[in-house]
């Protein structure tokens, strides 16, 4: 689940964090209090007046407020209206009158401009909330994604240059309190050459030893079997490897804040050209390092979770026959009951009530259809916009059609 919020902030002058020990950081709010008292009150979701390639990341916002959402553009902003509660998402650059909002960020031309730092790449983006407003903007739609996608709230300040968070922090006493995580990674993470990675960098504070020789080779051999599945070309750049020894390391470092709170778990996570883990089990790695070979060519924008995490289970299966028995098994158990519309065609509830099923479930369905279509039929599916219309185009069948032949498929294959 995307965690919410962004920040940034006011003071005139930002004092610059020395580098420091992830412990020494302060708590995230896990309540998230500055979050929750906007998400009650009557909000308008704004928007530049061509807000047409963001209106999915406005609807997805406006879907929080429910009925207290207003939405609107710059030019449908009334003189009383900058006295409410507003909530900016796009390119600060198109949002008119920007002044009139009395934020702490200043537009220009080429970008934005924050208590004297300057951010003119296309892919900077900034994250700001006080009691009245809450900017999740960018230099461009990408920008603007990648902020989503770092959405926090339980920070005062989040910032994004070139597509990775860098200033991050509090606002207390009259000053900032700001941490650099690429300073923080360089400063507490050795870093080491590998053949299949960018860098892998080990957490100080990591207690094993680590063969990292029979790690690379068991990685070398799944990474040709994944590619030759999928007939996937080889990633032009390599990922880093993050391994950290505990929650407040790996929450902190992946830019995943909210993972530090109490009752939050995650063992891996392959995120803005880095993979993070919790220890190093191999099983783990094999299973970020397909996110980052599937999603290098077949990009997330339009691919459900369901075949996201699917690509990867699928091959799990191949390698580990008993599980995947007993997968089948879960697949027929909850074939009648899992809501497929939902999943792949509108993208939702992979992750909640029924995620352990969906993991297991998943893999056996695109086994479905790479048995049935091809892999090259299952790929253009994962690029559809419209997954409805697609599987009439790319299968020859209607999708409730589909659905009803994968029940089918499973009860054979169980029995």
């Amino acid at each position: 689940m995307r965690f919410l919020l962004w920040v940034l902030l006011t003071p005139s002058i930002i004092c610059k964090a020395q580098v420091r020990s992830p412990s020494s950081i302060p708590f995230y709010d896990c309540g998230l209090k500055k979050v929750m008292n906007i998400l009650s009150r009557p909000t308008i979701l704004l928007s530049p007046d061509s807000n047409g390639s963001a209106r999915s990341i406005v609807d997805e916002y406006c879907g929080y407020f429910g009925d207290r959402c207003t939405r609107k553009t710059s030019s449908q902003l009334s003189d009383t209206d900058y006295n409410k509660v507003i909530f900016v998402v796009g390119d600060v650059r198109k949002i008119g009158h920007w002044a009139r909002l009395g934020l702490p960020v200043e537009v220009l031309p080429a970008g934005f401009k924050i208590n004297g730092m300057t951010f003119t790449d296309s892919l900077d983006g900034l994250a700001f909330i006080d009691s009245s407003h809450i900017v999740v903007g960018g230099n461009s739609l990408q920008a603007v994604k990648d902020v989503q996608l770092a959405f926090t709230g339980g920070y005062d300040l989040t910032l994004l240059q070139k597509g990775k968070i860098t200033w991050f922090g509090n606002y207390n006493s009259g000053r900032w309190d700001l941490y650099n995580l690429q300073d923080l990674k360089r400063s507490n993470y050795v870093a080491r050459r590998s053949a299949s990675f960018q860098q892998i960098y080990l957490s100080k504070t990591y207690p094993d030893t680590i063969h990292f020789s029979h790690t690379e080779a068991e990685l070398r051999g799944y990474i040709q079997q994944f590619e030759k599945i999928y007939k996937l070309p080889a990633p032009r750049h390599k990922i880093d490897w993050f391994i950290h020894s505990n929650m407040q390391e790996y929450g902190t470092m992946s830019g995943l804040f909210g993972l530090t709170c109490p009752g939050n778990g995650s063992a891996g996570f392959s995120i803005r050209g880095e993979i993070h883990t919790r220890g190093y089990d191999i099983g783990l790695v094999k299973h970020e390092y397909s996110h980052y070979l599937f999603d290098n060519t077949i990009p997330q924008d339009h691919n459900p979770a369901f075949f996201v995490e699917g690509c990867v289970e699928y091959v799990t299966g191949l390698n580990d026959t008993a599980l995947f028995r007993k997968r089948v098994g879960i697949a027929r158990q909850y074939k009648d009951s899992l809501n497929y519309a939902d999943l792949v065609i509108k993208n939702k509830d992979f992750y909640g009530q029924y995620s352990a099923a969906n993991y297991s479930v998943c893999g056996v369905f695109v086994k479905y259809l790479i048995d049935n279509y091809g892999v090259d039929r299952f790929k253009q599916y994962c690029l559809a916009a419209d997954k409805s219309q697609a599987a009439t185009t790319i299968f020859g069948t209607t999708f409730e059609k589909l659905v009803e032949r994968y029940h089918q498929w499973v009860d054979q294959l169980a029995g």
